[in-house]
């Protein structure tokens, strides 16, 4: 897997999960807005969570392979 691959979307991961995460901290608590924000924020998470692993995947194979 390319490498510029798996930074692309990690860039994408947080930027959706600190954008969420930030607006979640200035919403009143029990608003659709603060619910949005705390998906989001959970999104990104899910995001940087998964190109980590995927990148230890990638590197175990690789290391295998030789």
């Amino acid at each position: 897997m390319d490498v510029e691959v798996l930074k692309g979307f990690l860039r994408i991961g947080v930027l959706v999960g600190g954008c969420g995460l930030l607006l979640a901290l200035t919403q009143p608590p029990g608003t659709a807005e603060f619910v949005l924000s705390v998906c989001s924020a959970l999104i990104g998470l899910a995001l940087v969570a998964g190109v980590l692993l995927v990148n230890r995947f990638v590197q175990h194979v690789d290391s295998d392979s030789d």
